[in-house]
């Protein structure tokens, strides 16, 4: 009897191992919310950085066997990757402010864990080397430091980019399980193949991100959800018309989900500005008496 290959059970182990680490920070820290934001923000980085290396550049491959399309698998992979393994531990790395030592124990760490894959043949280089992991590393983490630093001295900046990440990873992955579900595909001409989806399909997430961030920055209020829900729709419309999105959902199953997501964003927007509505009117008011 032929044997199947198990090349899951490597990414549950360390899903279950970085699912720890996370939680024990976030019992460890008094601003849940703030570090909400920090492990979205992370999240938000690495899933940049994988859109160059993976989707253009094609560095590696992630072969975990979960998903029946290598396409889709590989790309299901660098989500455990991109929006787990590594954000998970930068977060833990922040919350127990641990140093250069701690990020070059988890860079030694994290080199290990791709020497073994690639021995286990879960994981593949095509360009891509474990020295380029070590060294890159370190500097990821030394970036979730600095932004959990200024995060907690409410920096404006720091705030909105924050805010613009949140909603870009929740539209990827949203996204992502649509693709799954073989509901959205993105491409040029009639035939839509899986690497102009995976090029085309972050560009979409970010385009609509920045307006809804842009549009919540200054107040989670109706009109600002409006303005988000009748960008999303005018844009995949627009884009439909032009043969760059094949869209298989009717109207009501992409109007739900899309109303339930902008009030999502409404929330992370307080989250991040730390102030709900009456938060938002009562320094407001305290603006007025000034001016």
């Amino acid at each position: 009897m032929k044997k199947t290959k198990r090349n899951y059970i490597p990414f549950i182990v360390l899903l279950v191992i970085h699912s720890i680490l996370l939680g024990f920070s976030f019992y460890k820290s008094k601003n849940r919310k703030s570090l909400f934001a920090l492990l979205m923000s992370n999240i938000g980085f690495a899933y940049l950085l994988e859109y160059f290396v993976l989707n253009i550049f094609n560095a590696y491959i992630y072969k975990p066997k979960i998903l029946k399309k290598n396409f889709l698998d590989n790309n299901f992979g660098a989500i455990l990757s991109q929006a787990i393994f590594l954000p998970f531990t930068a977060v833990f790395l922040s919350v127990l402010n641990l140093g250069w030592k701690g990020k070059l124990l988890a860079s030694i760490y994290f080199s290990g864990v791709e020497k073994l894959f690639l021995r286990l043949g879960v994981y593949k280089h095509n360009w891509w080397k474990t020295s380029y992991t070590f060294f890159l590393i370190p500097f990821y983490f030394k970036l979730s430091d600095l932004w959990f630093y200024y995060l907690s001295k409410k920096n404006p900046l720091v705030r909105f980019i924050s805010l613009f990440f949140m909603i870009l990873v929740s539209e990827a992955n949203l996204l992502f399980i649509l693709t799954v579900l073989r509901k959205v595909r993105f491409g040029i001409g009639r035939y839509h193949s899986w690497s102009e989806h995976f090029i085309m399909v972050p560009l979409y997430s970010i385009s609509l991100s920045v307006f809804a961030a842009f549009s919540l920055r200054k107040k989670n209020s109706w009109k600002a959800k409006l303005k988000v829900l009748f960008f999303g729709v005018s844009h995949s419309e627009l884009l439909r018309r032009m043969g760059l999105l094949e869209i298989k959902l009717k109207i009501s199953d992409y109007i739900i989900p899309r109303i339930i997501m902008i009030n999502l964003y409404g929330k992370f927007r307080d989250w991040v500005y730390g102030e709900g509505k009456r938060e938002y009117e009562k320094n407001k008011e305290v603006q007025k008496r000034g001016d």
